[in-house]
C-alpha cells in the first residue's frame, strides 16, 4: 500500500513537471511579453554595480519602451532579486547564471568590442562590452529598439521616428555582433547643445565617437621636438632647409639624436599616462619636408600626387618619414612593447613607401586630399578614386593598422549644395573591409542638407556592417521619414546620383558642379519635388518635403548663380548668392542640423570660398563694370578658338601672332593618351557624356562660336566659360589633357575707349598664364593651384588696344603637370573695363 501510494506521487510529480515543461515550452513559443495592451509586463534589471554606460542604456529602454507603448517598465538591480518576465541590461549575476557569453576585454590593439542579445524563456538580455571605449550595452539596447521599428535618421527628437503599438511580444533569439571596423567616427566644428545631440545619434546608429587610437593632428611633431627646449642649444635636431636654414618645426629625420628625443618624450608620456594604448604624431600641413643631405639620400623621387614633376618641394616623402616613425616606435617600444605610435599618411607622404616594412606597432592614419570625392573605388571612369583605392589597398598590405581619414564634405570647397553618396558608399564599404581597413575618423561638416540624410545615415550602417542590404535600409528610410512622399524624393536623390555617375567630372571642389547640375537635371528635380509636396498628407511628412523645397530652391539659386557668372553678370550672380543666403535661414530654422545660417563662424563648416566670399567678389566686379569703380569697355565672347600644344610650339610659332601657319592639324584630345588596352574601359568618343553647358537658369545661352572666326587648321572652338577638358579633352578614366593650351578672342573695342585707361580682366584662369593683345606681349599671371579662388588674370592693356577695331587676345594657358588638380584653362567671361580714378586716400587705380 505504501509503495503503491508512492508510485502515485512519483507519476503525479512527474505529469505536473512534464505539464511545466509543456507550458514553458508554449511560452517560449510565444515569446517574452514585455508589455501587454499598455500594461507593463516585465522589469528591467541591472546589476547592483552597474557603469554609468549600462545605467543610461536602461533609461533609454525605459523611455523609448514608453514612447511606443505608453507603458512604463520599473528599473531595479539583480541586488532585489526580481522575479518575472526579466529585462537584463548589462551584465548581472542573472546574465553570469544565464552563462551568456557577452563580449569582454580591452587590449591596446582594440578589437574586442560587440554585443549580444538573448531572449530565452522569461529573460531578454541585452549587453555588451562596455570596457574603456566601448559602448557595447547601449548598442543593444539600441539595436533592440531598432528591431521594434525605432529609428534615429537625425541626431534629436526631430530626427527620429518611433512607432506606436500596445503589445510587445520578444521571439526566442540569440543575436551576437561585433563591428566590421574598430574605428567609427567623424569629426566636426558644432556648437555644443548640437554636439551632445550628434554624440548620442553616432551611438544610437552603433557608430563610436570615442579615441581608438591616438590621431596624429597636423603639427603634433612639434610636441615631441619642441622649438623652445631644443632649437636654439641644438639647431642639428631639426630639419635643413633648401637654403641650409634649420626649420624649428620638422625634424631633421637621419639625425639619431633626433630619434632619441622623439623617443624620450613619447616614453615619458606613457609613464605618465599607463592607461594609454597609443601616442600620435604628425608633421605641419603642407608640404614639409627635410633636406638635410643624409635625409635625401632616403628621398626616391616619386612625385606625390599633390605635386608637379621637377618642382623639389613636390616630391613624395614617404620613405624617409616612415623610416624615421619606424625608429622612433622600435625605441619607445623596447620600453612599452605593446604600445602603438600613429602618424599619418597625408600630403607628401600619402603614397605608401617603398622598400620600407613597417613596424607591426605602428598606426597609420591615410588621409588622400587630392583625390575626387564623387566617385567609388571601383569606378573605371574616375582615375582619381582609382588610384586612391590602389594606395589604400597597398597600405594595408604593409600594415594591419591602417584607418580611413576620409574627406566627407562632398566638396573640400563648397556652397553646400545637394550630392548624396548611397552609391558610392555602397561600393566603397566592402572593398575597404576586404583590403584590411580598420575604421574611419573622417572630417566632415555639420550640413545635412549636403549630403543627403540618406546619405549620412546609410554610412552609419555599413561602418558598423559593411555588408549590409543596402537596399532595404534606404526602402526603410524613405517611406519612414517622407511616408506618401517618399517614391519621389527617392527619384529625386536617384537622378542627383545618376548626373554624378554619368558625369565625366571628377574633384573634390564645387567648381566641378554646373557641369553636373545641367538644366534638365534640375527640370527633373523640380518633378519630383512638386511631386512629393502633392503626396505628403502628414504634418510631419510635410515638414521633411518642405526642408527638401528649401534645399532644392538653394541649388536653384547656385545654378543661376554659376550661369550668371559665366555670362558675365556679375551683379545678378551677387543677387542669387543673396538668395542662396536668405534660403539657409529658413532651412536652418527648420533644424539646425540641415544647415547653418551664415558662414561667418567656424562651426558653420565653411572655411574657404563660401557663398559671402562669393558674393562680395562678384559685386566687386559689377562695380568695375557698372561705373561705380569703373566702366564696361567690352564683353569678351564666350566662345575662343582653341587648340592643345603638348610640345609648347605655339610660343616658338608665334600663335599670340597668327595661328596655324605650317603646324598640321591636331584631333581634338591631342596629346591625351588613349586608355591603355585590356584595363576593361572602353574608349569613351569625344564628348561623350559631357552635358550641354546649363543655359536654363535665366541667362541665354551664347551664340555658338559668337566673336569667333572660321577657326583655322588645327584649332578647334571651346567655350571659355567651360572647362575645356570636358570639350573633348578628356580620356576614358578621366585623364586631362595636361600641358599647354591656347585660347584666341577677337573683341570688337568702341572708339569711345581713346584717351582711357583700359585692363583687361578674366576671373577665373587655372593654372598659369601669359598673355597678348594684337600682338603684343602683355604680361604673365604666376601659378596658382586649381582650386584657388579668387583667380584672376589682370593686365593693363592701354598702350596695346586699339578703340574702334576688331582686337585679337590670345592666352597661352599652363594647365601644370599635376593630374589631380584637373585645371580647366580659362574658366569665366573676360572683359575690359576702365577704371574709375580713386580719391587721394584710397590711392589711384
Amino acid at each position: 500500500m505504501k509503495i503503491a501510494m508512492m508510485t502515485l506521487i512519483k507519476a503525479q510529480l512527474t505529469f505536473i513537471f512534464l505539464l511545466g515543461l509543456v507550458s514553458l515550452s508554449r511560452a517560449a513559443e510565444r515569446g517574452l511579453t514585455l508589455v501587454d495592451n499598455g500594461a507593463p509586463k516585465a522589469t528591467i534589471v541591472l546589476s547592483a554595480q552597474a557603469n554609468e554606460k549600462a545605467k543610461f542604456a536602461a533609461q533609454e529602454l525605459q523611455t523609448y519602451l514608453a514612447k511606443i507603448t505608453g507603458a512604463t517598465l520599473p528599473i531595479v538591480t539583480d541586488a532585489e532579486n526580481p522575479q518575472g518576465a526579466l529585462v537584463l541590461v548589462g551584465r548581472s549575476k542573472l546574465t553570469d547564471a544565464m552563462k551568456v557569453q557577452i563580449p569582454s576585454g580591452l587590449t591596446n590593439a582594440r578589437r574586442e568590442e560587440g554585443f549580444v542579445i538573448v531572449c530565452r524563456g522569461h529573460r531578454l538580455v541585452l549587453a555588451g562590452n562596455d570596457e574603456g571605449p566601448y559602448h557595447g550595452t547601449e548598442y543593444a539596447v539600441y539595436d533592440f529598439l531598432r528591431r521594434l521599428g525605432v529609428r534615429w535618421f537625425m541626431p534629436g527628437e526631430y530626427g527620429e521616428v518611433v512607432p506606436k503599438q500596445a503589445t510587445i511580444t520578444v521571439p526566442a533569439m540569440h543575436v551576437t555582433e561585433k563591428p566590421d571596423f574598430i574605428m567609427r567616427n567623424w569629426w566636426l566644428h558644432i556648437t555644443p547643445e548640437l554636439r551632445e545631440l550628434e554624440r548620442r545619434w553616432k551611438i544610437r546608429n552603433k557608430m563610436n565617437p570615442e579615441v581608438m587610437f591616438a590621431i596624429p593632428g597636423d603639427s603634433s611633431v612639434r610636441n615631441v621636438l619642441p622649438e623652445s627646449k631644443y632649437f636654439k642649444e641644438h639647431p642639428e635636431y631639426f630639419a635643413m632647409n633648401p637654403d641650409g636654414s634649420r626649420n624649428p618645426h620638422h625634424p631633421n629625420l637621419t639625425n639619431p639624436k633626433t630619434v632619441e628625443v622623439v623617443a624620450d618624450i613619447i616614453k615619458d608620456y606613457f609613464r605618465k599616462n599607463p592607461h594609454a594604448n597609443s601616442y600620435g604624431f604628425a608633421p605641419d600641413d603642407g608640404l614639409p619636408r627635410d633636406y638635410s643631405p643624409e635625409t635625401v639620400k632616403l628621398n626616391q623621387g616619386f612625385v606625390d600626387l599633390l605635386g608637379r614633376p621637377g618642382v623639389p618641394g613636390e616630391v613624395s616623402t614617404s620613405e624617409e618619414w616612415f623610416t624615421f616613425v619606424n625608429k622612433v616606435t622600435a625605441a619607445v617600444r623596447r620600453e612599452f612593447p605593446e604600445v602603438y605610435i600613429a602618424t599619418n599618411g597625408y600630403a607628401n607622404r600619402n603614397i605608401p613607401p617603398q622598400g620600407v616594412k613597417l613596424d607591426d606597432h605602428l598606426v597609420v592614419m591615410f588621409a588622400a586630399i587630392w583625390s575626387c570625392t564623387l566617385h567609388a573605388y571601383d569606378d573605371p571612369r574616375c582615375w582619381q578614386k582609382v588610384r586612391q583605392g590602389q594606395m589604400l589597398r597597398r597600405w594595408c598590405q604593409l600594415s594591419k593598422n591602417v584607418w580611413v581619414y576620409g574627406y566627407n564634405y562632398q566638396m573640400l570647397v563648397s556652397a553646400l549644395t545637394p550630392l548624396p553618396e548611397t552609391r558610392k558608399l555602397r561600393r566603397d564599404f566592402p572593398l575597404m573591409k576586404q583590403w584590411g581597413v580598420i575604421g574611419f575618423h573622417d572630417e566632415t561638416r555639420n550640413v545635412w542638407a549636403e549630403c543627403g540624410i540618406a546619405s549620412r545615415y546609410l554610412r552609419a550602417q555599413l561602418e558598423w556592417n559593411a555588408n549590409a542590404d543596402v537596399d532595404a535600409i534606404l526602402d526603410d528610410f524613405y517611406l519612414k521619414w517622407y511616408g506618401k512622399a517618399a517614391k519621389p524624393m527617392r527619384a529625386f536623390y536617384e537622378a542627383i546620383e545618376d548626373a554624378i555617375e554619368k558625369s565625366p567630372m571628377h574633384g573634390h571642389e564645387d567648381r566641378v558642379l554646373p557641369e553636373i547640375y545641367t538644366t534638365a537635371l534640375l527640370t527633373t528635380l523640380r518633378q519630383h519635388i512638386s511631386e512629393a509636396e502633392r503626396l505628403a498628407d502628414t504634418e510631419r511628412d510635410r515638414l521633411h518635403v518642405r526642408a527638401e523645397r528649401l534645399i532644392f530652391d538653394h541649388l536653384e539659386a547656385y545654378v543661376k548663380m554659376s550661369a550668371a557668372e559665366a555670362a558675365g553678370d556679375f551683379a545678378a550672380a551677387a543677387q542669387h548668392a543673396g538668395r542662396m543666403m536668405e534660403l539657409r535661414k529658413q532651412l536652418h530654422a527648420i533644424n539646425p542640423f540641415y544647415i547653418w545660417h551664415d558662414e561667418t563662424r567656424y562651426h558653420s563648416g565653411i572655411w574657404y570660398w563660401g557663398v559671402l566670399d562669393r558674393q562680395k567678389y562678384y559685386q566687386s566686379l559689377a562695380d568695375l563694370t557698372s561705373g561705380k569703380t569703373g566702366d564696361l569697355i567690352a564683353l569678351l565672347p564666350e566662345k575662343a578658338a582653341f587648340r592643345t600644344d603638348p610640345h609648347d610650339d605655339g610660343l616658338f610659332e608665334e600663335w599670340y601672332l597668327k595661328v596655324g601657319a605650317g603646324v598640321p592639324a591636331s584631333p581634338i584630345g591631342a596629346g591625351v593618351p588613349a586608355s591603355p588596352t585590356g584595363a576593361g574601359v572602353p574608349a569613351s568618343p569625344t564628348g561623350a557624356g559631357v552635358p550641354a553647358s546649363p543655359t536654363g537658369a535665366g541667362v541665354p545661352a551664347s551664340p555658338a562660336g559668337a566673336g569667333v572666326p572660321a577657326s583655322p587648321k588645327g584649332w578647334k572652338t571651346v567655350s571659355t566659360t567651360r572647362p575645356f577638358y570636358v570639350q573633348g579633352y578628356i580620356d576614358a578614366r578621366g585623364y586631362p589633357y595636361l600641358g599647354y593650351i591656347w585660347y584666341r578672342l577677337h573683341v570688337d573695342v568702341p572708339a569711345s575707349a581713346k584717351g582711357k585707361k583700359v585692363v583687361l580682366y578674366a576671373p577665373v584662369v587655372e593654372t598659369e598664364a601669359w598673355c597678348w593683345v594684337n600682338g603684343q606681349y602683355v604680361g604673365h599671371r604666376p601659378y596658382q593651384e586649381a582650386y584657388v579662388r579668387p583667380s584672376p588674370m589682370e593686365f593693363d592693356v592701354t598702350d596695346v588696344i586699339r578703340p574702334g577695331e576688331t582686337n585679337v587676345i590670345a592666352v597661352r594657358v599652363s594647365t601644370s603637370l599635376a593630374a589631380a588638380q584637373a585645371a580647366s584653362g580659362i574658366l569665366s567671361r573676360m572683359f575690359l573695363y576702365a577704371p574709375k580714378a580713386m580719391d587721394k586716400e584710397q590711392g589711384s587705380k
